[in-house]
């Protein structure tokens, strides 16, 4: 190491300091922040600038950019700002100016631009060597009292020059045009207010310097953004004028469009919440539209153009406007939240303000500059009188003036001595005439200067009046607001209105009625198949998860509600409509996109709902012997998608088995997992529970202890017959009728003998039916048929377990469609205060539905397929009455039945409904 390089070594170690870090940051930060609070991002409340924007109306007012004079390249503009004021980066300067001059984000825009300044679009602007720039007219209400030195003025950054610390505005900008800006632990959020209004309020507290903020709220009538809209409700405007914070909401301006048959055909959206980007919300509406998650929007065009918004909703036919839109208020930037936070620099610091001290601050300033400018005008007017009244002197004696300045030295300060020697003139009058010109001393019109003489003493007199005389200076304060609200006010833009906004969207008016396919994994992959992708393929070529096998499907309706039942003992239900379409190769959409599930929680039941607001009960069933009855209404919430309880545990291993529709003229056939099994009837519930309810205890018997569980249970009739599969494979197929009756507190029986070394515990337990379709996923991940013709009903024997030849990928592959039928509320009437209520469903087909009603009185049936024609295939089938109810309600007269009949009465009963005599009635009714 040389010597030059160890003695700046050793000079560097003598200037270190030892300091805390904390003590260092404190400092410093302390110090930015009081920088960036003031001299950045929060505005000051007299003239409603920050320091960037009051460079760059004060440079551009020094470079003669007034609105009538030529415009200037911003570029010019900005290098100006940079080097006499605001040293700091162009593109931060430029974006300012170009702020000032976006009249979608001000009321009053301060500056002119020419060429592209952006848009509501957020377009960028061009680069500031493009765009040309000077002073909007109104600006120069800010700038023009400069002159007159009404403000303080202090060195720029350099000490080369000087600038105002404040401008001297003479309207409210801070409450006009607004503010927006984040500090260090600060941050402001003023919106743009009236001018009319504005002034109207200034005004009033120039007459009444205590007025209340109630009184200045009857005039201030909220704020009043450049884009308009309409806020709602007056709570939050009087919240935040009050305090200087609060929340209003602000909604966009629309219109329905409609045809020559005063049809409603589409939506025009003329206004758009202030701050909202015009094409984000456009594209949101779009893919809203595109993704189909609401119905009745066909087409989104934006024909927004210079003569302002238009935002085009073209809508379907049979289509509910009136639900499109409360959608979209609350689903997209339609409607918005507007914060209040009137943070303003005040003396120095950053103050919240409400309208009444905002409004006494620009009051304070506007009366302290024009009292400085009184003063200024004063004092000009008061050595002009002086001037004056020498040379009425001079007119006078012109001669001996004359003389006076030929024998004088040649020196200008002899000149004036001599003058000030002989004539008495002051200093200030002998320097005039000094300063003129020989010809000019002696052609002096004497009455020209007195008349001069009379309007200075009376506008010093004004002056003194107004200094003086504080009814007269507010006369005078008053007078200047009124002619700027006379040249500048405009009508009211933004709406008021006291109307509630409107939260509640029914659903059913904004989605297609269609028909899709609904499919869900084991692993929670949900897919919605429309019925022409479904009917081009091939269930075998269901796209699947390697190692996942599909749990449900089945047909549903879009305006019914999916409720997922999980064995944690918890539900949750998601509106149809919602789901997104997707593809027959795609996975799907998981299930944690609408809900979080547990590591070890899985859906074990999904049921379609069409309406909450029926007399279906749902039977729950615990693995512990735990079971309760549910009233479907219980379950509806407005909160959907969010995971909810149905059945509560006290054992922590013990969980939720299955969720079955009760159906008073059935028994529960429950199978537990040692081949043991009750048949009970379903009269065994009482009453229903809520759903925070363990339930009842249905076996004693089960213990913990003995790892002697249920496995999975049934609704069935006497006359069904069941179908089981074991977790390694194997089968059995039995009657209800052949095997016996085990009741509740009874030690059951046994339905079949657990083999050694084989798990024999139940997978799957369903009731068979021609309507039900038995599908398995086989170890090449394909979806097989299942058919139910290859094992015969067992014998009496019950204790058979037959092994299936199946290419199970598991046991739990086996899937059963529950029928949509199932799970509707099938269309509730009420005739002669007779409930109709769903009973039961028999010997379904793909040809043949019926479905039997139980009423106080009669037993009925409907047949609706071959019929009554399918909504599948209209044109194949005979007329279809538009109302199924009436079909029941005319088999509701063809048989008289007592209400106390057994199922098997009402069952035979059945058989002798004559159908055809339904139809020929139904047309008959149709034609009156």
């Amino acid at each position: 190491m040389n010597k030059n390089k160890k003695e700046q070594i050793d000079q560097i170690t003598e200037n270190i300091i030892e300091r805390n870090m904390v003590d260092i940051m404190n400092e410093r930060f302390g110090r930015y922040s009081k920088y960036i609070i003031q001299q950045r991002a929060i505005p000051d409340s007299r003239d409603g600038l920050k320091p960037v924007q009051r460079r760059i109306l004060y440079s551009m007012w020094n470079l003669k950019l007034r609105n009538k004079e030529p415009f200037k390249k911003s570029a010019r503009i900005v290098g100006d700002v940079i080097g006499r004021y605001h040293p700091h980066g162009d593109s931060s300067i430029y974006e300012a100016l170009v702020r000032m001059a976006q009249e979608w984000k001000s009321n009053y825009p301060l500056i002119e631009m020419h060429g592209n300044k952006g848009s509501i679009d957020d377009d960028p602007a061009a680069a500031m060597r493009y765009t040309e720039s000077r002073l909007e007219k109104i600006s120069e209400l800010m700038l023009k009292d400069l002159d007159r030195k009404v403000v303080a003025m202090a060195p720029n950054f350099d000490d080369s020059e000087y600038e105002p610390v404040v401008l001297p505005t003479l309207f409210p900008n801070l409450l006009i045009n607004g503010a927006k800006g984040i500090a260090a632990g600060f941050a402001t959020e003023i919106p743009p207010h009236n001018l009319g209004e504005v002034i109207d309020a200034t005004i009033a507290m120039i007459k009444n310097p205590i007025i209340s903020i109630p009184s200045l709220l009857k005039i201030v009538k909220g704020p009043d953004f450049p884009t308009g809209g309409i806020i709602n409700g007056t709570d939050g405007i009087e919240k935040a004028l009050e305090t200087g914070q609060g929340k209003i909401m602000l909604s966009s301006q629309y219109q329905y469009v409609k045809n020559k048959k005063d049809e409603i055909i589409g939506i025009e959206i003329k206004e758009i919440p202030f701050g909202v980007v015009k094409s984000k919300l456009v594209a949101d509406i779009d893919s809203i539209a595109i993704d189909k998650i609401i119905s009745g929007i066909k087409e989104v065009r934006d024909e927004s153009d210079r003569s302002g918004i238009s935002i085009y909703l073209d809508l379907e036919e049979d289509s509910s406007p009136e639900a499109i839109m409360t959608y979209l208020m609350n689903k997209t930037d339609l409607r918005i939240s507007y914060n209040y936070n009137m943070v303003a620099i005040d003396n120095n610091a950053p103050c919240l303000l409400n309208l009444q001290t905002a409004l006494f601050s620009y009051l304070t300033h506007l009366k302290e500059i024009n009292t400085n400018g009184i003063k200024f005008d004063l004092q000009k007017y008061k050595l002009r009188l002086e001037i004056v009244e020498g040379f009425i002197k001079v007119a006078e004696i012109s001669d001996e003036v004359i003389k006076v300045i030929k024998n004088s030295d040649n020196s200008k300060r002899g000149v004036i001595e001599a003058l000030i020697r002989v004539f008495n003139f002051t200093e200030l009058q002998a320097t005039a005439i000094a300063e003129l010109r020989l010809y000019k001393l002696s052609r002096m019109d004497q009455i020209e200067f007195q008349n001069e003489k009379t309007i200075l003493e009376e506008n010093i007199q004004k002056c003194n009046l107004l200094l003086n005389d504080q009814y007269e200076f507010n006369k005078f304060l008053i007078k200047q607001l009124l002619e700027i609200k006379k040249e500048y006010a405009k009508p009211r833009k933004t709406q008021i209105t006291e109307e509630k906004i409107k939260t509640d969207v029914d659903h059913k008016l904004l989605a297609k009625n269609e028909d899709f396919y609904f499919f869900i994994s084991k692993e929670g992959y949900i897919k919605k198949i429309n019925l022409k992708i479904f009917n081009a393929n091939q269930i075998s070529n269901y796209k699947l998860k390697e190692n996942d096998i599909l749990q449900y499907y089945d047909k549903i309706n879009s305006l019914s509600k999916i409720i997922f039942f999980t064995n944690l003992g918890n539900f949750f239900i998601l509106e149809a409509h919602i789901l997104k379409d997707n593809g027959w190769k795609e996975l799907g959409t998981h299930i944690s996109t609408f809900v979080s599930l547990e590591s070890n929680e899985h859906v074990i039941r999904v049921m379609e709902i069409v309406s909450f607001d029926s007399y279906i009960e749902i039977i729950l069933i615990s693995k512990y012997g735990f079971a309760k009855k549910v009233k479907i209404n219980d379950f509806d919430s407005k909160l959907s998608a969010k995971k909810r309880r149905c059945m509560s545990f006290k054992n922590n291993d013990d969980e939720l088995v299955d969720a079955k529709i009760a159906n008073n003229e059935k028994s529960i056939f429950i199978i537990l997992n040692n081949g043991g099994y009750y048949f009970i009837d379903e009269s065994v519930f009482n009453s229903t529970l809520d759903l925070k309810a363990q339930g009842i205890k249905l076996f004693s018997k089960l213990q913990t202890k003995d790892k002697i569980f249920i496995s999975a249970f049934a609704m069935c009739s006497p006359f069904n017959s069941l179908l089981m599969i074991t977790a390694d494979g194997y089968g059995k197929k039995w009657r209800i009728q052949d095997i016996e009756s085990v009741q509740r507190w009874g030690r059951g029986s046994r339905l079949y003998n657990v083999l050694n070394k084989v798990d024999c515990k139940p997978m799957h337990l369903e009731v068979i039916s021609d309507s039900l379709e038995f599908l398995y996923t086989n170890s090449n991940n394909e979806i097989c048929h299942f058919d139910l013709n290859k094992f015969d009903h067992d014998s009496s024997r019950i204790d058979k377990l037959i092994k299936l030849n199946y290419d199970f990928q598991n046991p739990g592959a086996l899937i059963q469609p529950i029928k949509i039928n199932e799970l509707k509320d099938l269309n509730f009437y009420e005739q002669e205060n007779s409930k109709v209520k769903f009973l039961e469903i028999e010997n379904a087909s793909k040809n043949n539905k019926n479905f039997i009603f139980d009423t106080q009185t009669t037993l009925c049936q409907r047949y609706y397929i071959n019929n009554f024609g399918s909504s599948e295939d209209q044109s194949q089938q005979s007329e279809s009455p538009d109302d199924e109810d009436e079909i029941a309600l005319f088999a509701e007269n063809e048989i008289k039945l007592e209400p106390k009949r057994s199922f098997e009465e009402k069952m035979e009963a059945m058989n002798h409904i004559n159908v055809d005599s339904l139809i020929e009635k139904v047309k008959e009714i149709k034609k009156k």
